[in-house]
């Protein structure tokens, strides 16, 4: 793992990794609790929610095409830009409505950054070391997301919501230093189209790999059961939940900050997980664990149990590098990033519509019921996909 580091331009986006995961997780708590001050409403919540990944419904592929087309440094920089600028708004929206707009200027921040860094960790990463490289980009991230809550909630809670914001001002500017830093390399074999051309080719290409591709159609759907669980709802009702049961902004952000602890540990651990085991079913165990623990939340009678529980349930943050592995290692991409755009363009579809259900389910019967159906829903896919893995294999 040293030798990776050696790296200059690898440790390079595993810094701005963890500064991404800094601003994306402190946004995450500190957005949707600012949003239950102005809205008792759990339909805007949703919406609010939501928006961050809707943004990158139409653009995850064309982020894709421009980093192979450009570089990835160019994009990575223009991301901790736009992000700034969505945390900026957030410090003086006084109405969800304008939290709605800074949300959207950091969904275009994470889209305009998560394929190119991690589509370039794939680019960097040696034969054979993928899941390695992937396990480090993700830990990186981790290591953000576990201190953005937990000093988000600090904040929050002692100065203000505002405050918080800025705190995410300051480290988005800090990304755009660090990707300033990073070697420009423009990718061999892009003079000669034009880049609306080239993005056009890419969408293409990736279609293709939706229709011809089972290992990448596979990625996809266990994509779409994993995110149902713990990454739908750890950032919207999860943090609804904790406050049902009266713990303050500080209390929940330390829960998810040791939840994203977790995951951080497990996506250290995932070259070793991998070696000579069966990536497949390590995913899918991944996604049954995340639907049992989530339906097991409304059950438990103790906040030290749900603490217990919700930390527990970080294990599928290692899903990530794991499908981004699998692919790279597997699906015989024709771009590097094709993969993680893939992934990325999924993530922007499943979980605006899981949030939204979830809220109807929530506006309808009650937040208990809605963990306790959202799991079930998991469970039935991972059935499902087990069946097709298995049939592939035979």
């Amino acid at each position: 793992m040293r030798d990776l580091l050696h790296n200059r331009d690898v440790t390079l986006v595993l810094v701005d990794c963890s500064i991404f995961g800094f601003v994306l997780g402190l946004s995450q708590l500190v957005v949707p609790l600012y949003t239950l001050t102005l809205s008792d409403s759990p339909l805007v919540l949703s919406a609010v929610v939501a928006v961050f990944p809707l943004t990158a419904v139409v653009l995850s592929l064309a982020s894709g095409a421009v980093s192979e087309f450009l570089g990835a440094r160019t994009l990575i920089v223009v991301s901790f830009g736009v992000m700034a600028a969505g945390c900026a708004v957030l410090v003086v929206a006084r109405t969800w409505q304008v939290v709605l707009l800074g949300q959207f200027l950091l969904g275009l921040g994470d889209v305009a950054y998560w394929v190119p860094a991690y589509g370039f960790l794939a680019q960097l990463a040696p034969s054979g070391r993928q899941y390695t490289v992937q396990g480090l980009g993700s830990a990186a991230q981790q290591i953000g997301t576990i201190l953005g809550p937990f000093v988000g909630g600090i904040v929050a809670g002692v100065a203000g919501f505002g405050p918080a914001f800025l705190v995410g001002v300051g480290l988005a500017l800090a990304g755009v230093v660090v990707g300033v830093c990073m070697e420009r390399v423009r990718p061999e074999g892009m003079e000669a189209p034009r880049l609306s051309t080239y993005i056009v080719g890419y969408h293409r290409r990736a279609l293709g790999l939706f229709v011809n591709n089972r290992a990448v159609l596979w990625a996809t759907f266990v994509h779409a059961a994993i995110l149902l669980s713990w990454p739908v709802m750890r950032g919207s009702f999860y943090l609804a939940f904790l406050e049902s049961r009266g713990l303050s902004s500080a209390g929940s952000g330390s829960i998810v900050s040791v939840h994203l602890l977790v995951g951080s540990l497990a996506g250290l651990c995932l070259g070793k997980l991998t070696a000579g085991r069966s990536t497949p079913r390590l995913l899918l165990a991944v996604a049954a664990f995340g639907a049992l623990t989530v339906g097991a939340t409304p059950l438990l009678p103790s906040v030290p149990l749900l603490a217990l529980v919700g930390c527990a349930g970080g294990a599928v943050g290692l899903y990530m590098p794991a499908l981004i592995g699998f692919l790279a290692e597997t699906a015989d991409l024709p771009e590097r990033s094709m993969g993680v755009a893939v992934l990325n363009l999924s993530w922007a579809v499943v979980c605006p519509g899981g949030l939204f259900l979830v809220g109807l389910l929530v506006d309808r019967l009650s937040l208990s019921a809605a963990f306790i159906v959202t799991e079930t829903v998991v469970l039935l896919g991972v059935g499902l996909l087990w069946i097709w893995a298995a049939r592939e294999h035979e």
